[in-house]
């Protein structure tokens, strides 16, 4: 069970904030290769909603781990989990296009996203000390 106090929830914004900003940028700078929105929802909007969906995704990533069994001994090792999480978690929103109105041309674009996405990720996590409250 996840209890959410109000630092946990503050990460979770967050993450949520910056992985919808990210999905914005890429929107802008990528051209036709990261498209945002459909005849349904707005560019704004598709990010918001497919960033919530990526954020918590990821945001239960370490609990699945631990509940794998799988022991991290390693912490370089953790970025290198969230890029894959991420790669799937963000292939499995383009997927679902008609639902979350985030399109990306190939898979190609899929990995870089989900790179962007992951230096970012590190980015929150090293300002607000997210991991180290996951930990716990």
């Amino acid at each position: 069970m996840i209890i959410l106090d109000q630092k946990k929830a503050v990460n979770f914004l967050s993450f949520w904030v910056a992985n919808s900003v990210v999905l914005l940028l890429a929107a802008a700078v990528l051209g036709n290769n990261v498209v945002l929105g459909n005849n349904n929802l707005s560019g704004p909007l598709a990010a918001v909603i497919s960033g919530f969906i990526l954020t918590l995704l990821i945001y239960l990533v370490p609990f699945a781990v631990e509940r794998s069994g799988y022991k991290i001994k390693n912490e370089n090792i953790w970025p290198a989990i969230f890029f894959v999480a991420n790669a799937v978690i963000i292939w499995v929103i383009k997927r679902l296009a008609i639902v979350t109105a985030l399109g990306i041309s190939n898979i190609l674009w899929v990995l870089v996203l989900a790179l962007v996405v992951t230096l970012a990720e590190l980015g929150v996590t090293k300002t607000t000390g997210a991991m180290k409250t996951a930990k716990k």
